[in-house]
């Protein structure tokens, strides 16, 4: 076992604030640090993910996974737990105590695959740099010269290639490596009939994929000559060490840039490892690629540890326009701002260098839109304006584009424009606008909660959640009256009396001084509060709030009014009845009066 001792010291010369921001922005509430979670597979629009720096670890309330800096580095950098403790003392410049981790090695036979393999992929790496200085790499050094790639470029990213088939794997099983470790990583492939292995990549120009601690972890190469059994480009499948959705072309140079200028104003993201190379070389190194045609949340979290703004620089063809909505949104929605800069049809971002020169590149960079503005540009392109139908189409796909803000005087500003180009009035399109921004609250089903004693229906439990939520998150809408006006069910009964009397005495609110305060038992109702923002688009927010409200509102004035009809069913007294009805009359008067408000 690893000693202990080394551990605590392990840990205490990584802070785990410091560490955590290195990946996030993270913002000081009271006594702990928030952002929105950076963690693999989970996405949110709300800070949810806390850092407490007394107690040195961190807790998500959306996704639930917390622990100490070491379960973050694992989480973070998908590691196990050795290699996690490994990367945190390169960090802190610790030596390692050898004798321990040999001991840990031995008891995990992943851990040894893994860094065979990452042995494999780098000795590879090495031996396709050695064969384009040779003889018979000169052509596809000739290639690389071709594209505009010097030699400081061609080091830079360590291009390489490989000249025939046999060579690599001979020289591999030299260096003790076994076949299935060959196969393993990626690096060759076997023939079944010709029953031997050989160069994955054979007689191909090779680029190979480096990830942020600087491990070679994959390659791309490229094809010189067409052959019809032969596509152009030929990557590595997924592997134990490389998996394309978790990765960025150019992370490695990306940390780099970091280091020496502290965070970028922005990333420009391009469709491919060529165009990465060639934007570089022409002096924009803040330039990266995914590694496939989907961009993931995974790759938009690698990202915002370099930058909070990405700019898309796809292809100019139509394909390059179709393909990046649902990824630029994942982008969006993982917390970055978003710029799409559209490049001349038909170009890709090297040939507007080679063709129209740096310069015009550079002014096209410069010129992104915003992504709203860019999906409302597809939005009139996609149907015919010169089409009764293709302007209704247009103005009702605006207009759900124009939903997604969820900044007013960007809403105000866009519909304006909507507005000259529809030839409908402002005050026309607002009100379709804001028919369509809520969900509306569907009628109330008979489900108690089980762990509860008479709970109501997963409607009104999910309204007060989210009331909660925005009590917690002092949101700009939210009114503290509500909290006492509402009469919440069970544990959000609780929830809401602390927050009432915090806000009375002005103490901070943060969830992590809700689970101190009212204690473990409400961790999970806590959990269900802080996610329930995941389920309610931002723009539309304060809208489903209020929303909220006046539901339960009218809920209670129902239940009242239920239970007056019956005490007035059993009930002589003339005067008293006459009282019970006056009484019914006024609540259903108050319930009308909050449905002519929900249809405005």
């Amino acid at each position: 076992m690893i000693d202990a001792k080394f551990i605590e010291q392990l840990k205490s010369k990584n802070e785990i604030v410091e560490v955590v921001s290195a990946y996030c922005s993270l913002e000081r509430r009271g006594g702990s640090y928030w952002a929105r979670c950076p963690l693999p597979g989970h996405m949110e629009k709300t800070p949810s993910f806390s850092v407490n720096q007394a107690g040195q670890f961190f807790k998500c309330f959306g996704c639930g996974r917390g622990g100490n800096v070491i379960k973050f580095i694992m989480e973070i950098e998908n590691l196990n737990y050795i290699e996690a403790i490994r990367f945190l003392a390169n960090r802190a410049g610790m030596e390692l105590p050898e004798d321990d981790f040999v001991d840990e090695k031995k008891r995990d036979e992943n851990i040894r695959k893994k860094e065979v393999r990452l042995a494999i992929l780098k000795d590879t790496a090495y031996f396709y740099v050695a064969n384009l200085k040779s003889e018979e790499g000169k052509i596809y050094r000739d290639y690389f010269y071709s594209r505009g790639f010097d030699d400081k470029i061609i080091r830079t990213f360590g291009l390489g290639c490989s000249t025939d088939y046999d060579s690599l794997v001979k020289y591999l099983k030299s260096k003790g490596y076994e076949y299935e470790d060959m196969l393993g990583a990626g690096v060759a492939s076997y023939n079944a009939e010709l029953g031997g292995y050989s160069d994955f990549l054979g007689k191909r120009a090779v680029i190979p994929i480096i990830d942020g601690m600087n491990n070679v972890i994959a390659f791309v190469g490229r094809v010189l000559t067409k052959k019809a059994d032969f596509m152009k480009y030929k990557n590595t499948s997924d592997t134990s060490v490389f998996q394309k959705g978790r990765c960025v072309f150019n992370a490695n140079n990306l940390k780099k840039l970091k280091r020496e200028q502290g965070a970028l104003p922005y990333v420009i993201m391009v469709e491919g490892q060529i165009d990465v190379i060639s934007v570089y070389a022409a002096g924009l190194r803040n330039v990266a690629a995914s590694m496939g045609t989907s961009l993931t949340v995974e790759q938009a979290r690698i990202l915002m540890r370099y930058t909070d703004t990405v700019i898309v620089s796809y292809d100019g063809d139509a394909a390059g326009q179709k393909a990046t909505f649902r990824g630029l949104q994942i982008f969006k929605d993982a917390g970055l701002t978003v710029k799409v800069a559209t490049l001349p049809d038909g170009l890709d971002p090297d040939e507007v260098i080679k063709e129209r020169g740096v310069e015009a590149y550079r002014n096209i960079i410069e010129s992104a839109v915003p992504l709203i503005d860019y999906k409302l540009a597809v939005v009139r392109k996609t149907f015919d304006e010169t089409t009764v139908d293709g302007r209704r189409k247009i103005v009702e796909n605006s207009l759900k584009v124009i939903r997604e803000s969820d900044k007013d005087f960007e809403r105000e500003e866009l519909l304006k424009r909507l507005s000259v180009y529809s030839r409908l009035t402002y005050e026309s399109l607002k009100r379709d606008l804001e028919r369509g921004s809520l969900d509306s609250l569907k009628q109330v089903r008979a489900a108690p909660d089980a762990k509860t004693d008479e709970e109501a229906s997963s409607a009104v439990v999910f309204a007060e959640r989210f009331i909660l939520f925005s009590a917690a998150n002092d949101k700009r809408y939210f009114d503290k009256r509500d909290l006492t006006d509402i009469e919440f069910s069970a544990r959000r009964f609780d929830i809401a009396e602390y927050l009432s009397e915090a806000f009375d005495e002005g103490r901070a609110i943060n969830p992590s001084n809700l689970l101190d305060a009212l204690g473990g038992e409400y961790i999970n109702e806590l959990n269900e509060i802080f996610s329930s923002c995941d389920k309610v688009a931002q723009s539309a927010e304060a809208d489903y709030y209020r929303d909220c409200v006046k539901f339960l509102k009218r809920l209670k004035i129902e239940e009242e009014i239920k239970d007056l009809q019956e005490y007035f069913s059993l009930v002589n007294d003339t005067d008293e009845r006459r009282s019970i009805a006056e009484n019914i009359q006024k609540k259903l008067a108050q319930a009308e009066k909050l449905k002519t408000e929900d249809k405005k």
